[in-house]
């Protein structure tokens, strides 16, 4: 007989089912991380993994947005009170782009191309959701220079997340000063 969850329920399992599949996938990558093994993992069936994703592939993009979810909540917390100051905002920079949170990390190139020739094209670049974002990120800001471009800002965001794709081919040693610099040229780009 099918589980039945209330929208509690499903939210929790749902969350759940996101949190183990991050997991899984740090360890074994996307291909090595079934459906079956989330599910077991997790407490369902593998069919009822599918009322919550119809595919693996949209799995990962659930995955990816709810962990931008996560990042958005905490700048929103880091915001509550008012607008971040140029320190404030590095300091959240640093936290975001240290923490693990980014499930790219974990693919492989070939894992990548998988998802790019499966995924719709607005799941790997939206204009408007990244000028929306960009553009709310910037106006909780205070002492921006005047004509920061948010393309220019977004573009640098994306920079950081694709050198952490590719960490394995930076010298590691110098991995988290060189994601240090790149901050403060976001920082110093964006702040008088």
């Amino acid at each position: 007989m099918p589980q039945i969850f209330d929208k509690m329920g499903r939210d929790r399992v749902r969350i759940q089912l996101l949190e183990t599949g991050f997991e899984l996938i740090k360890q074994y990558g996307m291909k090595k991380t079934s459906v079956s093994e989330i599910a077991k993992k997790t407490g369902i069936a593998t069919g009822t993994f599918y009322n919550f994703f119809p595919s693996k592939e949209e799995f990962i993009y659930q995955l990816v947005v709810y962990k931008r979810q996560s990042v958005k909540a905490a700048f929103e917390e880091l915001t509550a009170e008012g607008k971040a100051d140029r320190e404030k905002f590095r300091q959240y920079l640093c936290r975001i782009y240290f923490e693990d949170n980014d499930v790219f990390q974990y693919l492989s190139d070939e894992e990548i191309d998988i998802l790019r020739s499966r995924w719709k094209e607005e799941y790997w670049k939206n204009e408007q959701n990244d000028e929306q974002t960009s553009k709310w990120i910037l106006g909780c800001l205070s002492g921006l220079k005047p004509n920061v471009n948010w393309k220019v800002f977004a573009n640098f965001t994306k920079s950081i997340s694709l050198i952490r794709h590719g960490k394995e081919k930076l010298y590691g040693e110098e991995y988290e000063a060189t994601i240090e610099i790149l901050i403060d040229a976001i920082i110093d780009y964006l702040f008088e």
